[in-house]
């Protein structure tokens, strides 16, 4: 009898366990992607990170926005942009962070010409250098080197994870740039 109450609740921990590290896989990404798109930061973003979140929110939603501009000028669907994203490997990934960590780059163009490098795509990735170069700065760039490295080695999100992440707030900008306003968090 006790083996099998023993059986039942480690059968019980690994179903939670499970069910946890689905809903994390698949509900984080949204609720990242909310608190760096929306107005102001939703509540359940603990604040420990509400600093870090916020320090990132503008530039990233003014840098996304000028970005999914220039595609929809451009006439790319964003269907092949998200296709480029998902087509980046966890390989290519650490390639482009080690040679950002070598080359050390002294501004954007040179982060920009790195990128190129590692991601391929079916479009002109030149359309986005003048929106990448006006919004993002080599300062910026350098705080997302050092977190890239930090995070390569706790392994707190994978680049699978950061891809979905990515995804979701360009899909969740795109959809408050054809609608004309900005998305509300729902606190």
């Amino acid at each position: 009898m006790m083996k099998k109450i023993a059986i039942a609740i480690l059968l019980m921990l690994i179903f939670l366990v499970a069910g946890g590290y689905f809903l994390y896989r698949s509900l984080m990404p949204e609720l990242i992607a909310e608190a760096v798109i929306s107005e102001s930061l939703p509540n359940y973003i603990p604040k420990r990170l509400r600093t870090r979140v916020e320090a990132i929110r503008k530039p990233l939603n003014k840098g996304t926005k000028a970005m999914l501009e220039k595609m929809h000028a451009s006439e790319i669907p964003l269907e092949e942009l998200l296709r480029a994203i998902d087509n980046i490997n966890e390989e290519e990934a650490y390639a482009f962070l080690d040679d950002l960590n070598k080359a050390r780059p002294e501004n954007t163009d040179e982060v920009f010409d790195l990128a190129k490098k590692h991601f391929s795509t079916d479009f002109d990735p030149e359309i986005f250098r003048e929106p990448f170069h006006k919004h993002v700065n080599i300062k910026q760039v350098n705080k997302a080197i050092d977190y890239a490295n930090l995070n390569r080695r706790s392994n707190d999100v994978d680049i699978s994870t950061a891809k979905a992440i990515l995804k979701q707030i360009i899909i969740e900008k795109d959809k408050e740039l054809r609608v004309g306003k900005p998305v509300s968090s729902n606190p």
